[in-house]
C-alpha cells in the first residue's frame, strides 16, 4: 500500500498517488489507505510553518536588496512558497470518508505535477 503515495520535493512530504478511482478499492483498502495518509497529512502544519518562515525571509531581504534583478527573484520565490502553501492547504482539507464512494484524495495539486 505505501506504493500509493510518493515523497513530492516541491512539498517536502508524502501525497497520495493513487492508482485507482477510490470508489475502486474496497472498503478496507480505503481503511488502509486512510491509516497511511493520516500521518502525512498530520505533517502538513509544520511544513506550512517551515514555508511561511522561508516567505518571512524573503520578505525580509526584500526590504533590504536594491538591485531589481534579485528583487523580481525574491518576489518569484515568494510566490513559490505561497503556492506550495495553497496546495498544501487542499491536502490538508481532503478528508476523503472509507465509506464514500468518491474522493478528492488523488494526489492530484495544483502545481501541475502528476
Amino acid at each position: 500500500m505505501k506504493e500509493l503515495f510518493r515523497f513530492d520535493d516541491r512539498l517536502r512530504i508524502d501525497v497520495p498517488n493513487l492508482q485507482r478511482e477510490w470508489s475502486e478499492y474496497s472498503r478496507a483498502e480505503r481503511m488502509r489507505i486512510l491509516e497511511l495518509w493520516e500521518p502525512m497529512r498530520g505533517r502538513i502544519p509544520g511544513v506550512v510553518a517551515e514555508f511561511e518562515t522561508e516567505i518571512n525571509e524573503r520578505h525580509q531581504l526584500l526590504q533590504e536588496v536594491e538591485d531589481w534583478d534579485k528583487s523580481v527573484a525574491l518576489m518569484d520565490e515568494i510566490a513559490d512558497y505561497a503556492s506550495r502553501i495553497n496546495d498544501l492547504n487542499i491536502l490538508y482539507r481532503t478528508q476523503p470518508d472509507a465509506d464514500e464512494e468518491s474522493s478528492e484524495l488523488s494526489g492530484e495539486h495544483r502545481d501541475g505535477e502528476k
